[in-house]
């Protein structure tokens, strides 16, 4: 619970004074900010996963719980905010274009920056973080799926070289060996071609001397550093070989050994402690950065559920959760706003939406599609799947871009889905069926998971409304929605999908139309467009247009997007929901006590 008061129960706050803590405006702060963590204070969240890896950088460590202690314990060039915004953070270091041709960028870190056992961060660090994204100086031609396990971990020859990156971004086009910058602590990465995310494509998961310390042997961690770089300098594959495999590992964390060289932090937390499914961490005391926090101690608790997290908001066990209210949770809820808790509706990032294939009739020509999809009512669907809880969604109106964030109030301009199948019309729907010769009653069948409430309850609203327009939707919901789309006898598929974070997203989903299987070399072609873009307004107006061309192909319908509840203690301020996969404490160092008083 909140250090220094008692539960939610009692309505009363943390008794720790001063102001409140308001966003940072990230561009305008250095690494000289005065200290602000207020001494014993204490903030219990509902946490649902699991601490493996020091570092989720790697496939087998890309888990959420991981990602989750990953954001709050490592620091980065530039991070997208809230809002879909990037956020760069100088106190970190910056990203700056030095060469249009070829393309390269100058990662150069800020002054005083370090781990928290004390160890700078320098060029070391970076050129590590090159050469692992990149992969450039690994194995050439290995068959990654045939040496996967089923466990998803790699099982390399001997002296192959592969860094198993999650998330390896624009890096994948800079091959070329960074020009270093050792006294100034910067490289310059140039790329084969500008790159949409350059800004925070370099990302230090995994400390320089921490690995060189645990492959080599090698106690002196600026020793250990200097072994490192000069593996990646010489691109030895006998030298690099066992660095990679610990780095695609992830830095493993037990809980018998919490404290091992793998949990130093560079950002503003690190991890004190882990044991009886909580994870404990303390405010980074080496830390200079710009986000520090004023929460001196952080305890994420791996709570079963939603029930459970409730539960614990009231006995005051916790302070913040996100959860999604059964309806029996109607008085809980009515209670803890009555103890003064803050409840924030936020966007989850994922949504229900109806996808149509374009490469088997009936729904081959734009026209079929556009018909079907302007039989369809989104709202009364919600209202059909949800009943009294429909205002616990909230309709979407882009297929690329999430609800509040300012490029989807462009989409709705440009691409102006909402004008295209913003609710039914049934007799323009019919008419236009007509006029292609599809004869009335023709079918459609829509595949869906029977486990998802949503889908199966929408289904039927769904097959009467279209009914009206002439198109019979038949129920051909499965077990196994994967396995099911695998099959070729389905028209339509009503899922949950996230929406693309980012350019690379865009693609991988759209790529020769996805799952819809429209080609279009003009839509192919400002997918390309927006892969080679380094400019922002650019590209965000290639993707503007790749909206608009599938809003005219009449490809998918976004249906609406749930929403979860975000629950704050009386006396906590700053706490913010986030769409997923970005966990509850995104903006943790943000957060502060009511009366906070930091230390002098």
């Amino acid at each position: 619970m909140l250090r220094g008061r008692r539960s939610i129960a009692a309505r009363t706050a943390s008794a720790v004074a001063g102001a409140a803590v308001v966003a940072m405006a990230l561009s305008a702060c250095g690494p000289q900010v005065e200290a602000r963590v207020v001494p014993g204070s204490s903030v219990d969240v509902a946490w649902e996963g699991e601490l493996t890896a020091a570092s989720a950088a790697s496939v087998p460590a890309a888990t959420a719980g991981n990602r989750d202690v990953a954001a709050l314990t490592r620091a980065a060039f530039a991070t997208v905010g809230a809002d879909g915004e990037l956020r760069e953070d100088p106190s970190f270091g910056t990203a700056t274009v030095v060469s249009e041709a070829p393309f390269t960028v100058r990662y150069d870190l800020a002054d005083g920056v370090r781990w928290s056992d004390g160890v700078p961060i320098d060029a070391a660090d970076l050129a590590l973080a090159w050469a692992a994204s990149s992969n450039a100086l690994s194995t050439p031609d290995l068959d990654l799926a045939a040496l996967r396990g089923e466990d998803g971990r790699l099982d390399l020859p001997e002296d192959a070289v592969w860094f198993d990156v999650a998330d390896p971004g624009g890096l994948v086009h800079a091959v070329e060996a960074p020009v270093r910058d050792d006294w100034g602590r910067a490289i310059d990465v140039a790329f084969a071609q500008p790159v949409p995310d350059w800004r925070e494509a370099l990302e230090v998961a995994v400390p320089a001397h921490v690995l060189g310390q645990q492959v080599l042997g090698i106690a002196d961690p600026m020793e250990a550093k200097q072994r490192v770089l000069d593996a990646i300098d010489r691109a030895d594959p006998l030298a690099l070989a066992p660095i990679a495999e610990a780095w695609s590992a992830g830095l493993p964390i037990s809980a018998a050994d919490p404290a091992s060289g793998a949990l130093v932090a560079s950002g503003p937390y690190r991890l004190e402690q882990l044991r009886d499914g909580r994870v404990e961490l303390v405010a980074n005391d080496r830390y200079v950065g710009a986000q520090l926090p004023q929460i001196e101690r952080l305890v994420l608790h791996d709570v079963a559920d939603d029930a459970a997290a409730l539960q614990g908001l009231v006995s005051g066990a916790l302070d913040v959760a996100a959860v999604q209210p059964a309806d029996g949770d109607r008085t809980t809820i009515r209670d803890l706003e009555r103890d003064d808790a803050t409840l924030i509706a936020g966007a989850t990032g994922l949504r229900w939406e109806l996808a149509l294939r374009a490469d088997r009739a009936p729904l081959r020509s734009a026209e079929a599609r556009r018909s079907l999809l302007q039989s369809i009512d989104r709202q009364a669907l919600v209202e059909a799947a949800l009943g009294e809880r429909a205002e616990e969604a909230d309709r979407v109106d882009a297929l690329l871009f999430r609800p509040g964030t300012r490029v989807y109030e462009y989409a709705l301009e440009d691409a102006g889905l909402p004008q295209a199948f913003g609710g039914a019309e049934p007799e323009a729907a019919a008419a236009e069926r007509d006029r292609l010769g599809i004869p009335a009653g023709t079918e459609v069948c829509v595949r869906y998971d029977r486990s998802d409430a949503f889908a199966a309850a929408a289904l039927p609203a769904m097959a009467a409304q279209a009914a009206e327009a002439g198109w019979q939707v038949r129920d051909c919901g499965v077990d196994d929605l994967a396995a099911g789309l695998a099959e070729d006898d389905w028209h339509a598929v009503l899922r949950v999908v996230a929406a693309p974070a980012d350019a690379e997203a865009v693609a991988d989903r759209w790529r020769g139309g996805g799952i819809t299987g429209a080609g279009s070399p003009a839509r192919e072609a400002l997918l390309d467009e927006a892969l080679s873009t380094a400019d922002p307004d650019a590209l965000e107006q290639t993707l503007l247009e790749v909206e608009t061309s599938l809003v005219a192909d009449a490809l998918a319908l976004p249906i609406a997007e749930p929403i979860r509840l975000t629950v704050s203690a009386a006396g906590l301020q700053g706490v913010a929901p986030r769409p997923a996969p970005a966990s509850l404490t995104w903006n943790a160092w943000e957060w502060s006590l009511e009366s906070a008083t930091p230390a002098p």
